[in-house]
């Protein structure tokens, strides 16, 4: 029995706040500001001072495979020049000499003093004998050296947003190149990226991981992989596969389908081919990509509403949102459902009749607050190419108003897994009218994740009965100012009332894979 005394923030829906919270065998069975008799003998006590227990945070939308190889290549965010991109892709050549391709992430047009994309003949003047794959921040874009090139099919060469003069890959170029780039890389490489993945989310207090999975590897291996691996780690995963063949999630039994690259419906701001209802500002012959009809999605949504499955789509511009929407609402015609906590993804620039109908239909919105103060993609920028418009992107307090449930999230490698960063990106909009409070920003990273997964009567707040699932904060988010909630550090997570192991070696995690091979993922 342990018990812990001090903030105790429950992120119940009536934001309760407690003295005592007691835990055994994994469970909690007390929460209250009179600790009982029952639990004053033997127990294990933790002073948590000026710190603060919390549920565990939660990721509502990550890529975490393809996060994870990321996270253990390079990532250029940091630069601000070319000459600096140069130097970190050359110190990771040198570190990792076997890589057959030079994989990484990060660059930006904003970020660079250039202010706009490296080329293909510029990234030749860095490392020209090996194949050089960057992608963009916003994960719908890349750009590539001449040995990449000579990589990839004639098949991907010639479809839409492949650039041969600049080595920029936009669209389904994009996609089916990155598909073809990730089935290069080594399964033991991806799984040690997994197992070092686990760890860097502890390090930020993520005990919920909702990953989307499906890119590229021969047989949808990173599905499977993902799924296996998942069950012995320490967190919770929840798979969905970013497919539109429903019979390949139902083969494997999943409850859930959807996520982007398959399933999304646009690109994004930053390539500008999100979809819109009227031209971007700065270019009035484009109003972005939709990439499938209103028939195919409809048929789609159709099809896995009647099988049970949940449902995500990725949808960024309004235009994809009313395709999405409408989509959902034809679904749930045909075959109503109560509870089917079906779930856009970013879902940026909604109309207001829109907002009605998501709220009217319990649609959910997987929504990544890191996005409304990333410097890569600044504001100036978004109003450049929106004008008006993107004072109304990511309207978070009117859709929490609404009664939708706004569940946060990273969309690593996009912005970083860490949900420090989306609470203070939610409590600190761009546009102010639209922050929120502190305690309806640590909802969304923990019960409104575990809402949308259908785990709200286990995990994402603390109360009796629930799993002990928590994070221990170096201070209280609670009593801070908005502005200083990135100074936050996380000191423990506690899975099941255990304090978090780092470290586990490949054999033991496969060893836990194998005796957890009931486990829900």
């Amino acid at each position: 029995m342990r018990v812990f005394q001090g903030n105790i923030i429950t992120c119940d829906e009536k934001n309760s706040v407690f003295e005592y919270l007691v835990e055994e065998d994994g469970r909690i069975i007390y929460v209250g500001d009179k600790l009982p008799a029952s639990c004053t003998g033997n127990a294990e006590y933790v002073e948590l001072g000026e710190r603060a227990l919390l549920p565990a945070f939660g990721d509502s939308h990550i890529h975490y495979s393809n996060w994870a190889v990321f996270n253990s290549t390079f990532d250029v965010r940091s630069a601000g020049n070319y000459d600096q991109i140069g130097s970190i892709i050359k110190r990771y050549a040198k570190k990792d000499r076997r890589a057959k391709v030079l994989f990484g992430y990060g660059h930006s047009m904003h970020s660079v003093e250039e202010g706009r994309l490296i080329t293909r003949t510029e990234l030749d003047q860095i490392i020209k004998d090996r194949p050089i794959y960057l992608v963009c921040y916003d994960g719908h874009s890349a750009v590539v050296n001449t040995a990449a090139i000579g990589l990839l099919p004639l098949s991907i060469r010639s479809l839409r947003g492949f650039d041969l003069e600049s080595g920029q890959l936009f669209q389904e170029a994009f996609l089916e190149a990155t598909d073809f780039i990730s089935g290069q890389l080594s399964l033991p490489r991806l799984l040690k990226a997994i197992i070092k993945g686990f760890d860097t989310l502890a390090l930020n207090g993520v005990g919920m991981v909702h990953t989307v999975e499906g890119i590229g590897y021969p047989r949808d291996m990173d599905v499977d992989l993902v799924r296996f691996m998942a069950r012995g780690a320490q967190q919770q995963f929840r798979v969905y596969f970013q497919t539109m063949d429903v019979d390949k999630v139902l083969r494997r039994n999943l409850p859930r389908i959807g996520g982007c690259f398959e399933c999304a419906l646009d690109g994004c701001f930053g390539a500008r081919d999100a979809a819109l209802l009227e031209p971007y500002s700065n270019d009035a012959e484009n109003k972005g990509v939709l990439f499938y009809s209103d028939d195919q999605v409809t048929d789609f949504a159709i099809r896995a509403n009647r099988e049970g499955l949940q449902i995500q789509l990725h949808c960024i511009g309004d235009a994809a949102v009313v395709q999405a929407v409408n989509a959902l609402e034809r679904a749930l015609k045909d075959t109503p459902r109560q509870d089917h906590r079906h779930t856009l993804i970013h879902a940026c620039l909604i109309p207001d009749d829109y907002l009605h109908k998501i709220a009217d239909l319990n649609i959910g919105i997987a929504l990544q607050p890191g996005f409304l103060i990333s410097p890569l993609e600044p504001v100036a920028y978004l109003s450049k190419i929106l004008g008006e418009r993107a004072a109304k992107s990511s309207p978070v307090k009117t859709m929490l108003e609404m009664g939708i449930n706004v569940s946060g999230g990273s969309d690593g490698p996009v912005t970083h897994p860490n949900p420090i960063e989306g609470i203070y990106g939610a409590c600190n909009n761009s546009n102010p009218q639209q922050s929120v409070s502190i305690a309806e920003a640590l909802k969304m990273f923990t019960a409104n994740v575990a809402y949308t997964s259908f785990d709200e009567d286990e995990r994402g707040s603390l109360g009796r009965g629930k799993v002990a699932d928590m994070v221990i904060l170096d201070r209280n988010p609670l009593s801070m100012d908005p502005g200083d909630l990135q100074k936050i550090r996380v000191d423990e997570l506690i899975l099941s009332g255990a304090y978090y192991e780092r470290g586990r070696s490949l054999a033991k995690s496969v060893i836990s894979s194998l005796k957890n091979r009931s486990r829900i993922v």
